[in-house]
């Protein structure tokens, strides 16, 4: 179960470490930034994955409220997925293959997540 979250939040802190990187260096061509606030939200996704990861790995004390903030995320981000695809209309097959997919991978996600908080 360890090494299963482990890779589902590491893959998840590099996707949105490159989506807070690449919103912040974006914003900096006209030298306004503009969208750094919208860079804070993948920044924050990013830093409570390596929150869990620190603390599933034993590097530091576990702190419980990365482990629920990251569940709250998750399942919102399930909810907006879902929303998605049921406004899409379900009649593409690659979309409904990709959709279920990445919805159940995130449940996963959400799932281990919260039995790790509860056994740390």
């Amino acid at each position: 179960m360890k090494i299963i979250l482990g890779i589902f939040c590491v893959l998840m802190a590099l996707f949105a470490g490159g989506c807070a990187l690449i919103l912040f260096s974006g914003s900096g061509y006209n030298g306004m930034f503009q969208s750094l606030p919208m860079a804070t939200i993948p920044g924050g996704i990013a830093a409570l994955n390596v929150l869990v990861l620190v603390a599933l790995f034993g590097r530091a004390k576990p702190q419980a409220w990365a482990f629920h903030a990251l569940v709250v995320i998750d399942v919102a981000a399930i909810a907006i997925l879902a929303l998605v695809w049921a406004s899409l209309g379900f009649q593409d097959s690659g979309v409904n293959v990709f959709g279920a997919v990445l919805i159940g991978l995130i449940g996963i996600k959400a799932v281990l997540t919260y039995l790790a908080a509860k056994k740390l």
